[in-house]
């Protein structure tokens, strides 16, 4: 149908054409089919001495197989996803897609949705090529609304495949997904990754791609009103499936897999919403496929505002990766709800408080100079002091530390405000404040590692050990094999390690920004870098101290009363 014209004092149709075209991007993760089949070779040589009875001798052969999680997912455009439309008309329906998926164990999986347009993840616009400011938004049509605006939106509907079963190998249909907030109904393109639809167990193994164990059927709907101009308009919609228990996914950061695991964005500053600290687990983490600054992003610690750099970094964990810089509220109580307590090696104590003790005074004290006045109980009381808004930063080219004493000053050098963040120095804690206690001389175990910490819910203290092993955190991550190529050992005792090459210069640098802010003992400011752990040597605690010449990734030449820095990492 062509352009129509009437004469003057009747209206001008405008025919346009609307392309809706939909892109399904899909991680499936995959793990390799381990066959593990240690054989027990028995070589015997029997001496017997002659008698009326036969003696008999056995061995046994013990085999074993692992058999690793697969999932398979599968997408078939069974309708192009275009239409045309006049204006002031809406299609619905528009196209099919057959989202297929199937997992060889019973733990499910999850479907999240994010608008794409212009490959760019929260971009919900059909784009037109006639001019953005014309571009067609994410909503829903509204019949009773006297005048609607240009939307489009989409719908999921869940289809029950066939697979196989295991134990007689014969066909049998499998349950659905569910389609969830609400999204079973035409709903928004959402901006931020949103959970469309789960399913809570498994599919079992099937050998035709075109019977799936189940799967979804994906359409739109798109309304174009009378003043929409004349264009083709193209937009499209990621989805992204995911196993629980995949170690090899492709998320590439923090931010969409929060926005993955539904969490709401709490906190807003200069225009930027975030998310909180306290809402990172174990699965978020787990979720991000990649290591480095490009998972970087910044949480808000709920307790006081302060927005802190965390990223995923090459030993797998998640990291603070700038100081702590909690001041110690002494008026008020810390639960489980914002800060990192009740943990033990058994269990969680969901009613675990800590309330600061006030008996001894102040608990945030002045750098003043080298002076730091109050640091006179080791065990008793929590002390933090705080330097002040200071920024250290310590050129590639010389070991001198370089001290900002302001955002402003330290921007003003060349550094971006971003690197600024992460050279903040933070606050100095003894350890029973790191601990989140009031008396630490209540842990006197050598090797114990404390339950609790002063970081945020969902964060803990790293652990470190004199050897190499699952408890070595610092060490791990600063060597070549485990994290980064910072140290030649991930352990020497007690004893320090040598840097690599470029090891002094990398540590502070991107993705680690471990800074050198100095420490506290006995009332002196040393220079260095020193940081917490959360594992006990009887009357003193480990720590990580990075120094010009060398690494000791488990020091406990201080005791528990020197103020050190803190770096928090996930649980």
């Amino acid at each position: 149908m062509g352009h129509r014209t009437t004469k003057a004092n009747h209206k001008v149709k405008v025919h346009k054409t609307v392309s809706c075209r939909t892109d399904f991007f899909y991680y499936a993760f995959r793990n390799v089919l381990l066959v593990s089949v240690p054989l027990l070779i028995f070589s015997i040589f029997v001496f017997t001495i002659p008698h009326s009875s036969a003696e008999i001798s056995s061995g046994t052969d013990n085999i074993q197989l692992v058999l690793s999680t697969s999932c398979t997912v599968n997408a078939v455009v069974t309708e192009a996803h275009e239409t045309s439309l006049h204006g002031g008309q809406k299609d619905d329906n528009v196209g099919n897609t057959k989202l297929s998926a199937f997992c060889n164990d019973n733990n499910g999986y999850s479907i999240y949705a994010v608008g794409s347009s212009g490959d760019t993840d929260g971009n919900t616009d059909l784009i037109n090529t006639v001019n953005e400011s014309y571009n067609i938004h994410t909503g829903v049509y509204d019949d009773s609304a006297q005048t609607n605006p240009s939307s489009w939106a989409m719908k999921l509907t869940a289809g029950t495949g066939t697979g196989i079963d295991p134990t007689t190998g014969g066909s049998v249909p499998t349950t659905p997904p569910t389609i969830i907030n609400g999204f079973d109904n035409y709903s928004a393109i959402p901006n931020v990754y949103t959970q469309v639809a789960k399913r809570t167990s498994g599919t079992s193994m099937i050998t035709d791609s075109d019977a799936s164990g189940s799967y979804l059927n994906t359409t739109y709907q798109i309304y174009a009103n009378s003043y929409q101009p004349a264009g083709t308009y193209n937009g499209k919609v990621k989805y992204v499936i995911v196993h629980p228990n995949s170690n090899n996914n492709t998320i590439p950061d923090l931010d969409t897999t929060f926005a993955m695991a539904g969490k709401i964005k709490a906190y807003e500053e200069g225009g930027n919403s975030y998310y909180a600290m306290q809402d990172m687990d174990s699965q978020i983490c787990s979720l991000v496929g990649n290591s480095g600054e490009v998972t970087a992003t910044q949480l808000v610690d709920l307790r006081d505002s302060r927005l802190y750099w965390v990223a995923k970094l090459a030993d797998g964990h998640c990291w603070m990766t700038q100081n702590l810089d909690l001041e110690i509220d002494a008026t008020r109580t810390y639960t489980h709800n914002d800060t990192d307590l009740g943990w033990d090696t058994n269990n969680f104590d969901a009613n675990a408080t800590w309330t600061p003790d006030t008996t001894n005074g102040k608990y945030n004290l002045p750098v003043n100079g080298t002076s730091v006045p109050g640091w006179s109980n080791q065990n008793n009381y929590p002390y933090s002091a705080d330097p002040g808004d200071v920024y250290y930063y310590t050129s590639n080219s010389t070991s001198d530390d370089i001290k900002y004493t302001s955002l402003s000053a330290c921007i003003t050098a060349g550094h971006t405000e971003g690197e600024c963040k992460h050279y903040h120095a933070g606050n100095y804690y003894n350890w029973t404040a790191a601990i989140a206690s009031n008396n630490s001389a209540s842990i006197s175990v050598d090797s114990t590692r404390a339950a609790s910490s002063i970081c945020p819910k969902g964060w803990r203290l790293p652990n470190a050990s004199t050897t190499d092993n699952e408890y070595n955190e610092f060490g791990r991550l600063l060597y070549r094999d485990y994290g980064y190529d910072i140290v030649t050992s991930p352990s020497n005792g007690t004893n320090p390690v040598n840097y690599q090459s470029n090891g002094f210069n990398a540590l502070r640098s991107e993705p680690l920004y471990f800074v050198l802010p100095g420490g506290i003992n006995a009332g002196t400011l040393y220079r260095g870098g020193y940081y917490w752990s959360n594992t006990l040597d009887y009357s003193s605690a480990y720590f990580l101290h990075l120094y010009t010449g060398g690494v000791n990734l488990a020091n406990k030449s201080l005791q528990k009363m020197a103020g050190l820095s803190i770096r928090c990492l996930a649980r």
